[in-house]
């Protein structure tokens, strides 16, 4: 069987992948990235569809606020990006109205936080505090953004966390010109630079380890290295993709204790913009909207402001993935096409002769990612420090669903604990 000796073994060419191996690099050790894709990017995924007015986001769309380093790598590379926004409108009992944010009565909100003395679940939150009758919309909102927004199950959920990032966390977002391929392209291409060794359409199968060595099976290869990072998805731990010789049960506990929330996202391409006609909107100005919130089987969807385009991106997270869970993807296709006509109140025929393109991406149902991204559940922060803990100098996990704090589950929280981890895999060599 071929094998190949290295200094370091990064599984996983994501964020925080690509971002280790880069500095790990740096430093002149060898470095060889293993990618069960046959691409880098990990959960950012950017196609360009001729039938499309701009280039399609499969997974990762925004940058959540003014966040390093993703702005300096940007900026280092000569790539520009831009600012979004736009009205939210919802429709609610059959009626389509303006939202003042994403969460209505949001002081209210800040009020009953304060109430809130230890942690628990953002359900329980909603059931011991927000059942006057008059938090209806407040209820409605929240809910819908936590399942929607986070990809989270309310039941799991932690309410400190979530009113950290309301209180606390960037508000600003930011879409990358020509998408997220440009930034890992950059990043990738000085990887390269600096000498690392990517293998792609390689899956690990199994991570056989002992002090100072590891041994790595992957499609028929062996790879050996006196030290591995780990950067695979949290739900890929989780379902125990990989196996560990010998297995790490600490680690992979800490790792099932974590929440790691489903999305499908359903990116339409439409003749022209209808939802900017009144005719369709009963009587209500949307030339504006930006982000369209709804209760139909995909509930959630943003436009491309300030890009003029016919582009719908239908959004469909934790339940709502779940409740669409098991379909193909024209059958999913069609449940977006459903939502938009009760939406809307259009028929069905009609939007499917105005459709130009469509993909849809289940990320659901991908075997390298099981799932999207993270979020903070309650008693999370323990499990994450356990699962960071290198072994015994050895193996190093990173990985978005690492990250500490509001930035949980971003592209940039990759870039982070890739950066964090590589540090401290570099220094365990002066040990």
């Amino acid at each position: 069987m071929q094998e190949k000796t290295f200094d370091v073994i990064v599984i996983g060419a994501g964020a925080a992948g690509l971002m280790a191996a880069w500095e790990i690099a740096r430093t002149g050790r060898t470095v060889a990235v293993l990618e069960a894709r046959a691409r880098a990017g990990g959960r950012t995924h950017t196609i360009t569809d001729p039938a499309f007015d701009l280039p399609v986001e499969l997974g990762a769309e925004f940058i959540h606020g003014r966040l390093e380093p993703t702005l300096t790598l940007l900026d280092k590379a000569g790539i520009k990006y831009y600012p979004v926004g736009g009205e939210s409108w919802q429709n609610k009992d059959g009626k389509l109205q303006e939202q003042d944010d994403m969460i209505e009565d949001f002081s209210a909100l800040e009020k009953k936080f304060g109430e809130v003395k230890e942690d628990i679940s953002v359900a329980d939150f909603i059931d011991r505090h927000l059942q006057d009758p008059g938090f209806d919309e407040l209820r409605f909102t929240l809910r819908n953004y936590v399942e929607g927004y986070y990809a989270a199950d309310a039941g799991r959920a932690s309410t400190f966390a979530l009113r950290q990032e309301l209180t606390e966390g960037e508000h600003e977002q930011y879409r990358i010109e020509g998408g997220y391929v440009k930034l890992f392209d950059y990043i990738e291409s000085e990887c390269t630079r600096h000498g690392v060794t990517f293998f792609f359409a390689q899956p690990v199968e199994e991570v056989s380890w002992s002090s100072g060595t590891v041994e790595i099976l992957s499609a028929g290869k062996r790879f050996r290295a006196s030290k591995a990072m780990i950067t695979v998805p949290v739900g890929v731990l989780q379902q125990e993709k990989i196996r560990f010789t010998p297995t790490l049960p600490d680690r992979l506990e800490a790792a099932r204790r974590l929440g790691f929330g489903p999305v499908i996202k359903t990116i339409l391409q439409f003749d022209e913009p209808f939802w900017e006609k009144k005719e369709y909107t009963q009587g209500q100005d949307l030339r504006k909207a930006g982000f369209i919130f709804s209760q139909a089987l995909v509930p959630t969807w943003w436009t491309y402001r300030p890009k003029q385009s016919a582009m719908l991106t239908g959004w469909s997270a934790g339940p709502h993935a779940r409740d669409l869970s098991g379909r193909t993807n024209v059958e999913i296709r069609d449940a977006a096409i459903d939502s938009l006509s009760r939406i809307f109140s259009i028929d069905e025929a009609e939007l499917h002769y105005r459709l130009r393109g469509w993909h849809v991406a289940n990320w659901l149902d991908d075997p390298y990612s099981c799932g999207a991204y993270s979020y903070e559940v309650v008693g999370g922060a323990e499990a994450i420090q356990a699962l960071k803990q290198p072994v015994e100098d050895t193996l190093f996990f990173a990985g978005e669903g690492l990250y500490e704090g509001p930035e949980i589950g971003t592209v940039n929280a990759g870039f982070v604990t890739g950066r964090d981890a590589a540090y401290n895999l570099v220094a365990s060599f002066k040990k």
